[in-house]
């Protein structure tokens, strides 16, 4: 298995986890702030209808027309006629129920028994301020219904306004982010995963294989002057490390073939001062017969030869013919031959 191979195998499933449990996280966080931006939307919405019941309440009380019967019911007619004006999402309703649990307006047609039904006990609780699962600021998420809604009073009228949203709305929208979410996690690991490759290959492996193709090439006893892996860091020090070891081996070897020329011309010199040598001197070997009489040799053919013309044919050497004292005396008894020392030498 090829060294990129190896380290893709460690890195990239750590790259599938982290984006993974990103995109969980994300995915959380995605759903806490559209569950926010819902309340934020609801909150606006029913502020502005709230303002809108205050301000008629106070023209009645300003006018003291609170107590008289006929324009409160006329003054609640055009709250209620305000709020069906109200541009709102198809998915919500905005509705108000008095403190007995009957619906006194709905922005929708929704039957008034069904609704008396299913809201009435929450607007009595919200009179108690029983509404255990709602915060500081009115927001209740019901998963019996799968409905969120906000709920404010207004105790002058007695009642209770609330603005409720199906969360089948959040649900679509949850799961398109979570479908865009996952798209994105996957092309961004994919687009990480090919980066993370490049990056491999770009930086490590092709520097190695440089390195390695300069390592073969030393070891055939060829040259690396510079071996370029584009980089200062340890693959750079490696590969400087490489060529001054490339120039050491040169410079070595570079010495022992000078070292070995020298060898070879002294060798040379040698063997021809011992040619020289050797042609000067011829020397005599072996057992040599002679004869113990007449003192004559005998040859490898079986001729017996004069001893001088023996030593003139199997040697280098020069013969000068002289007498010796013994001789002189023997032979010469009349001349006085060895008076010259010179004689004879």
């Amino acid at each position: 298995m090829k060294l990129q191979t190896k380290i893709s195998l460690g890195i990239i499933p750590l790259v599938l986890c982290s984006i993974f449990f990103l995109g969980l996280w994300s995915t959380k966080k995605t759903g806490e702030n559209l569950h926010r931006s819902a309340f934020l939307y609801m909150d606006t919405i029913i502020d502005v209808y709230m303002q809108d019941i205050h301000l008629h309440h106070d023209l009645l009380k300003t006018n003291g027309l609170d107590a008289v019967e006929s324009f409160v019911t006329a003054y609640q007619n055009q709250v209620f006629a305000a709020g069906r004006e109200i541009k709102i999402a198809a998915s919500s309703h905005l509705f108000i129920m008095d403190g007995g649990g009957h619906l006194k307006f709905c922005s929708k047609q929704n039957s008034g028994q069904m609704m008396e039904s299913l809201w009435g006990p929450v607007a009595r609780a919200a009179v108690k301020g029983d509404i255990s699962r709602a915060d500081g600021d009115g927001h209740v998420y019901d998963d019996a219904i799968e409905i969120m809604y906000v709920v404010r009073q207004f105790p002058p009228w007695n009642w209770v306004v609330f603005f409720a949203m199906d969360h089948d709305v959040l649900h679509v929208a949850e799961r398109q982010i979570q479908l865009a979410t996952t798209g994105i996690a996957v092309a961004c690991a994919g687009l990480l995963i090919f980066i993370i490759l490049l990056m491999l290959r770009r930086f490590f492996v092709i520097p190695v294989k440089k390195i390695g193709r300069a390592a073969s090439a030393i070891a055939n006893g060829g040259q690396v002057d510079r071996i370029n892996v584009g980089s200062t860091d340890e693959l750079g020090d490696l590969a400087r490390h490489m060529e001054a070891m490339s120039a050491a081996i040169q410079q070595q070897q570079a010495d022992i073939i000078k070292a070995n020329a020298e060898l070879e011309q002294r060798v040379r010199e040698r063997t021809r001062d011992l040619e020289t040598a050797l042609s000067e001197i011829k020397t005599l070997k072996g057992i040599i017969p002679i004869c113990s009489h007449c003192k004559k040799i005998r040859d490898d053919d079986g001729y017996w030869n004069q001893l001088e013309t023996y030593i003139l044919e199997h040697s280098e050497a020069q013969l000068s013919h002289g007498i010796c004292r013994e001789c002189a005396e023997k032979h010469y008894p009349d001349l006085d031959l060895y008076d010259d020392d010179t004689l004879g030498e």
